[in-house]
């Protein structure tokens, strides 16, 4: 049986260091990055830049038993996810669902923007991320 799916547009792909800063001096020694900017989550520390027309994101988790800290307990660091834009994410969750995935984490970035993530690591090696800005919920 051949399994069909739409990813959506890639948004940005997110990395995942113990150490954030030392990440950054990296990537901007090999790959010229300059221009970036540090954004405080709950989650943790995140570098976000752009290489290309892709936004990359170098995360330093600080919440003790989230995915990302996980993902490093693990012994893992480096490409964590990639993360898609989708025009109806409540049924892109519904498909995913339907098909197998187990959701890993979810919700709502204030002012409307949902997001949900799949492991997906077994069959690709990272995590998928789904997003749709200027969500409101269909009744």
């Amino acid at each position: 049986m051949v399994i069909k799916i739409n990813f959506g547009k890639i948004h940005h792909i997110a990395y995942v260091y113990k150490d954030g800063k030392a990440a950054l001096k990296e990537f901007q020694s090999q790959f010229g990055v300059e221009e970036f900017e540090w954004i405080d989550m709950v989650v943790g520390k995140v570098a976000r830049f752009i290489i290309g027309n892709i936004q990359i994101d170098l995360m330093e988790p600080r919440e003790l038993g989230s995915v990302f800290n996980k993902f490093l307990e693990n012994g893992n660091f480096g490409l964590h996810h990639i993360a898609y834009l989708v025009d109806n994410i409540d049924e892109k969750i519904k498909e995913w669902k339907s098909k197998g995935f187990k959701r890993l984490l979810g919700g709502i970035i204030p002012p409307q923007t949902k997001f949900e993530y799949f492991d997906t690591t077994n069959m690709l090696g990272h995590v998928i991320e789904f997003i749709q800005p200027n969500y409101t919920k269909k009744k």
